[in-house]
């Protein structure tokens, strides 16, 4: 329920005699639509003259009420209301003034104004992480920020968890919301692909890619959707800076499913790199992924994505009556093993 006010404003064009109390006006400030308005003079002689005035005083129906009451109903709107107290001591006229406002609410409640700007979420790489299925295929994969100026988000995973520009899949955030994905950029050799929601999202959690690669020694932590302890995280350092392949060497846990995931900074949770392959599987060995400088390189931009070809949408294929493309589970997609010599062990 909508408290009401009492709001007073006196003011005194002339001393009363007596040194009596000044003029004011009591009453509510704040009335309901189709509500009297009544308003009391308080710190009036009782043989002074009173007279009341209301501004704008069109369409205001005054009410007879007892001396010293003002009684009115009127549109809604703000309306000043004026007291003058004449009072005459031994023939001299003295005027005594007060004044107050009342508002009188509208039969229509005022909409709140609109959100100039809708939430374009918040940096939370953990929340940032979700599951992505491109056909059979599941990997992890990370939505990166901030948010596009065209609504859609970007998100970044591993070239190898997909076909290639114009492939679609879907991504599953911690949260359980979902969301279709195109590839709108593929680079082999890095193993990078960036790729956009289809439609434009607000408020999703996101992961800030990183200025610079990570120096030598520096902790990691990722927390992917492999097969070995999935959603758990797992610490680790990077071991050698960006190689020929656009590619950091860190030494971290990873498995199958973990393919495209993002590796962040400890201390600051900037995204670094992204999970490519590695030289042991379930625990901590070498392994390599995309460097932060080459992710941001690589990184589409929405006039790019508007001038994409059209794709066309592949049709779904029969066999015995049946469709062939549909209630698939999400598999987690093998992670590369890659041999590594004893010097980068």
């Amino acid at each position: 329920m909508r408290s009401l006010f009492c709001s007073v404003l006196v003011l005194v064009l002339a001393p009363l005699a007596g040194g009596a109390e000044p003029v004011r006006i009591a009453g509510e400030t704040k009335y309901k639509p189709q509500s009297l308005v009544r308003l009391k003079a308080e710190g009036v002689d009782a043989k002074a003259a009173l007279l009341w005035r209301v501004y704008p005083s069109k369409d205001v129906q005054r009410a007879t009420g007892p001396r010293g009451v003002l009684e009115f109903a009127a549109h809604p709107g703000t309306y000043e209301v004026e007291l003058l107290v004449i009072t005459n001591t031994d023939g001299v006229l003295e005027v005594g003034e007060a004044r107050t406002a009342v508002t009188i609410e509208s039969c229509t409640p005022v909409p709140p104004k609109p959100d100039p700007k809708p939430p374009e979420g918040k940096p939370d790489p953990e929340a940032a992480l979700g599951r992505i299925r491109f056909g059979t295929a599941g990997c992890t994969a990370t939505v990166v920020g901030p948010r596009r100026p065209d609504g859609k988000w970007d998100v970044l995973t591993a070239a190898h968890c997909v076909s290639g520009v114009g492939a679609r899949g879907t991504l599953t955030l911690k949260d359980g919301r979902s969301f279709g994905l195109r590839v709108v950029a593929y680079h082999k050799t890095p193993d990078v692909a960036w790729c956009v929601t289809d439609d434009a999202v607000t408020d999703l959690p996101y992961a800030v890619i990183a200025e610079s690669n990570p120096p030598v020694d520096t902790p990691v932590w990722h927390m992917g959707f492999g097969v070995d302890k999935p959603g758990n995280r797992e610490d680790g350092t990077v071991a050698e800076r960006e190689n020929a392949q656009g590619q950091l060497r860190m030494v971290l846990s990873v498995s199958s499913g973990d393919s495209g995931g993002g590796i962040f900074r400890a201390d600051t949770n900037e995204l670094v790199s992204v999970v490519c392959c590695t030289s042991g599987m379930a625990r901590k060995v070498s392994m390599w992924g995309c460097s932060a400088e080459v992710a941001r390189r690589t990184r589409s931009k929405p006039a790019d994505d508007a001038d994409e070809a059209w794709v066309p949408v592949p049709i779904p294929i029969c066999k015995d009556g049946k469709r062939t493309d549909t209630g698939v589970e999400w598999t987690p997609h093998p992670i590369p093993i890659r041999t590594v010599s004893s010097a980068t062990k």
